[in-house]
């Protein structure tokens, strides 16, 4: 129940400044706070918006203090409420419309989304003091303007093939999609003096005689490696190209699961890595559609806000709040 609670505050927005059959004598008798156009929002208008729509917020609120709370966030809602009301004027100027079976169909998605029952719709809808007969006609209000931003904003933003793969290879880390693989380690660290290098090598010989005969790559990591990983039996965890020393980097991406590598010197001492899991990246056939959708979403916002502001330039609005 409280999901679609939360649901139908988020369409009271629409039902609450939709009230355009107001009486002349209704209007004089609350006091007008912005002009939109030829459509007036009023200040019992804004503050039903604000104690739906911040219920979770103004609940925490003492008792005492909650008229100045709701003061300080009418400026931001009233910003919401023109916007909301500029979209409704703009989508029946364009003659948009819509049929029952659209509201109907979206009537009947809410249900199966939140597993509602009518009884429960309507109970819930009763709670928010709001008949079945409105909830409908702001819910068709919503669909229309839904209609109205993909006809002006939606269709005109076009993604193309290459901006997805330039994307792809900026962001291959984030998106998961470079191949992984988890390794160990058994290190000795750089001798100060070269002429022991041969000493080590001798040492490195007989970890690979050790592990040759079975004994176990962890434990023998945490009985000789001479490095912090020693600590958890030589585990480096995950690892990808550019991550970690080239050498290492080298040895381990030529390696088969399971495998130990021959012992090899880097900057820094004398390595042996053993190849523990290796993860496939995704690859850019995997992910191509979400990178897809999400410039797409990216390029959306920031027209939906310019086409926003379009409709504000070319409006008559007057805030009197």
């Amino acid at each position: 129940m409280k999901q679609i609670s939360i649901f139908i505050l988020s369409i009271t927005l629409l039902m609450q400044i939709m009230c355009l059959q107001q009486s002349h004598s209704a209007v004089l008798l609350d006091r007008i706070v912005a002009i939109v156009n030829n459509e007036v929002i009023t200040w019992s208008e804004l503050r039903s918006v604000i104690s739906l729509e911040a219920k979770s917020f103004l609940d925490k609120v003492p008792e005492g203090n909650k008229n100045v709370a709701m003061k300080e966030l009418e400026k931001d809602f009233l910003n919401t409420l023109i916007d909301m009301k500029l979209q409704l004027q703009e989508a029946r100027q364009k003659g948009l419309d819509l049929n029952n079976t659209e509201i109907d169909n979206a009537i009947s998605d809410i249900k199966k989304k939140y597993n509602l029952t009518d009884e429960a719709l309507l109970h819930s809808l009763e709670a928010e003091g709001m008949t079945f007969e409105v909830y409908r006609e702001r819910l068709g209000e919503q669909i229309m303007v839904s209609k109205l931003v993909n006809f002006e904003v939606k269709v005109n933003i076009v993604i193309s093939d290459r901006e997805v793969a330039e994307y792809y290879e900026a962001n291959k880390d984030k998106l998961g999609s470079a191949e992984k693989l988890r390794i160990r380690q058994i290190y000795f660290a750089m001798p100060k003096d070269q002429s022991k290098k041969s000493i080590m090598e001798a040492r490195a010989q007989e970890v690979i005689a050790r592990l040759n005969k079975g004994e176990d790559f962890s434990n023998l990591a945490g009985e000789l490696s001479e490095d912090e990983s020693r600590k958890f039996g030589g585990d480096l965890g995950y690892i990808s190209r550019g991550s970690v020393l080239k050498e290492v980097e080298d040895a381990a991406f030529a390696l088969k699961i399971g495998e130990v590598s021959k012992p090899f010197w880097s900057s820094f001492g004398l390595h042996i890595v053993k190849l523990e899991e290796r993860i496939e990246g995704e690859g850019f056939d995997k992910v191509k559609d979400k990178i897809k959708e999400t410039l797409f979403e990216k390029a959306f916002e920031s027209k939906y806000l310019k086409w926003k502001s379009g409709l504000k330039e070319k409006a008559f609005i007057e805030i009197k709040l």
